[in-house]
């Protein structure tokens, strides 16, 4: 079932909901009314728990919930009003083999496969025991988030590789996919009476003589509170995609003046929180970037992915491969271009023409269309004889089989001409969706320090990690990490405190 409203529309949909969720009172901050400051300069310390999460998207939510149902305390600290991380913005797949979905639908997705397979997107640098524990856990992290949180998915479909038949594709109902799955867990947390914390900002980790971690400093509505923790410290707060200073630091200045394609709330923690502890950090070079439209968020990413078409740069000149991967087409586009702006030129060969028509008409977003070629590049405001140009060198090009030889070259498998109008200029501009790096996790969702030993009571979940993926992802991983590495902490906490219980 497709989306019947705009990635914006649903979007807002998405914050209204968590905003409503946030409202509810068995998630309000009626705890740290308890935990006033006498004076400016004073910390209060108020009930411990079993473990403090931070970070209320999928991976914190899924941590809590199953730390929940394995009888231990959670509290959940948010640093913003509602829930408003990456997920909401995710139209939502989860990436998986051996569900009982799948089962169902009759569909063989066998575990080595998608081992393979997730390894060759990340080009080999992937941690293998961390990939590994994903393919071996993810199918009954599936199930989970349908017996226990009530997530639905639509019909199975047999997609392009990577995805194939592994894309759980989440019913969103009209809203995104990613931002459904945060109401459920957000519901789920509420029918468990977990305490979720929202407007507390996690400044500090609080470490005893030894450096393990033993609870969160944070700063609320009430001044700066320590909240203790028997078992650890779950960092879920994504990685540092809006964060410029760090994506400059560690990514380079021209990714750090691209639009977003995600939260604006996702800062670094995972970094800032961490690194005082000595906690390795890898691929912090590492991150998705995908085709936005910044002023409406409209994503183009199908027009660009459908295999014919030129991509023009704002002088009419052709400037990348158009059969790279919509993710290279974005990475390239700010490093070829000092605009980070470039249209995708097709015409009515492209059956889903109209229907990107549509996607942009609704989210008020800018195309053109004309029943020539020059017409079209004065509609846009491209310099006429350089589109022509462009269109000619393609289409010559193609009849002589000589597209490799253009400049870029173009290596289409199955290109055509563009030779039938009416023609349509859709814009495009890169955008960074998530960060890869982090604190290094062991297969126990464990923070591992400069020697590769874990740090006691530190954990990390979902994007705040590092070490699951490098250079690229398949579809729906990101939300299916998130699942199975929360749930991997949960239980791992679980063990210590009642270890701890019995000593």
């Amino acid at each position: 079932m497709e989306q019947q409203n705009s990635r914006r529309e649903m979007i807002k949909k998405c914050l209204a909901v968590a905003a409503t969720a946030g409202a509810a009172g068995t998630l309000s901050n009626t705890v740290l009314s308890t935990a006033n400051a006498k004076e400016a300069n004073t910390v209060s310390t108020i009930e411990t728990f079993d473990l403090i999460i931070v970070g209320a998207g999928t991976g914190g939510l899924v941590t809590a919930i199953e730390a929940y149902d394995q009888g231990l305390k959670p509290l959940l600290i948010e640093k913003m009003d509602l829930p408003a991380g990456n997920s909401i913005y995710a139209l939502g797949g989860v990436c998986a083999c051996g569900t009982r979905f799948q089962k169902e639908a009759g569909i063989d997705a066998n575990k080595e496969d998608l081992f393979t397979d997730m390894m060759a997107v990340s080009a080999g640098q992937a941690d293998p025991a961390l990939t590994r524990t994903y393919v071996e856990q993810v199918g009954g992290a599936v199930d989970w988030l349908q017996d226990t949180v009530g997530l639905k998915f639509l019909k199975m479909i047999q997609m392009p590789y990577p995805f194939l038949n592994r894309l759980h594709r989440i019913d969103g109902g009209g809203i995104t996919g990613g931002g459904k799955l945060i109401r459920l867990l957000v519901a789920a947390c509420k029918k468990r009476n977990i305490p979720l914390h929202f407007n507390t900002k996690a400044v500090e980790l609080i470490t005893d003589s030894s450096m393990s971690v033993s609870g969160v400093r944070a700063l609320t509505d009430n001044g700066l509170v320590d909240f203790k923790a028997r078992g650890g410290v779950v960092i879920a707060s994504g990685g540092f995609s809006a964060n410029s200073e760090m994506l400059t630091a560690y990514v380079g200045g021209v990714m750090a003046k691209i639009p977003l394609r995600g939260s604006p709330y996702v800062t670094g923690e995972n970094i800032s929180l961490a690194k005082p502890l000595f906690a390795k950090l890898v691929n912090l070079d590492q991150f998705h970037c995908g085709p936005i439209l910044a002023a409406t968020h409209v994503n183009p990413a199908d027009a660009l992915s459908n295999g014919h078409g030129v991509i023009l740069d704002l002088r009419g000149k052709r400037i990348i491969d158009e059969s790279n991967t919509y993710v290279t087409k974005a990475r390239l586009l700010p490093v070829v271009t000092p605009e980070n702006k470039a249209y995708i030129l097709l015409d009515s060969r492209w059956a889903k023409a109209e229907h990107m028509v549509k996607k942009f008409t609704e989210s008020n977003s800018p195309f053109f269309q004309d029943n020539t070629v020059e017409g079209l590049a004065n509609k846009v405001g491209l310099p006429v004889d350089a589109v022509i140009s462009s269109v000619n060198g393609y289409n010559n090009a193609l009849k002589d089989n000589k597209l490799k030889e253009l400049t870029p070259p173009c290596s289409y498998k199955t290109p055509e001409p563009l030779d039938r109008p009416p023609y349509y200029a859709f814009p495009y501009e890169a955008g960074m969706t998530a960060t890869f790096g982090g604190p290094k996790i062991n297969v126990s969702a464990q923070v591992v320090n400069m020697e590769d030993r874990p740090i006691n009571g530190l954990y990390a979940v979902g994007n705040a990690a590092g070490g699951l993926f490098f250079k690229d992802y398949i579809g729906g991983s990101q939300l299916a990490g998130a699942t199975v590495f929360g749930r991997i902490a949960a239980r791992h906490i679980a063990q210590i405190c009642k270890k701890a219980n019995k000593a």
